[in-house]
């Protein structure tokens, strides 16, 4: 069972280092994630997937052409597999 304070906690935080770092710091913050517990997943260039099995986190970071950040997905889980099934009519 994830510790639902704890996790919301680590999102805030992750949320104040997209705010405090420039777009072009993608490794200063890959670096801080890694200290939070973040593990990467997966190789694409273009993204940077990375998540937290402990506190149940997934992070997706797009990336534009420069390497810079274009956007962010921090999600939980349960959340992500949500967004994962299939939409039936």
């Amino acid at each position: 069972m994830v510790d639902r304070e704890m996790q919301v906690a680590l999102m805030e935080r992750v949320e104040d280092l997209f705010n405090l770092n420039d777009a072009d710091q993608v490794r200063e913050i890959e670096r801080k994630l890694t200290e939070y517990g973040f593990v990467q997943k997966g190789a694409d260039p273009a993204v940077l997937a990375m998540e937290h099995a402990g506190l149940e986190l997934f992070i997706e970071i797009e990336l534009d052409e420069d390497g810079r950040v274009h956007a962010y997905t921090l999600l939980p889980f349960d959340e992500r597999a949500k967004k994962q099934e299939r939409f039936r009519w």
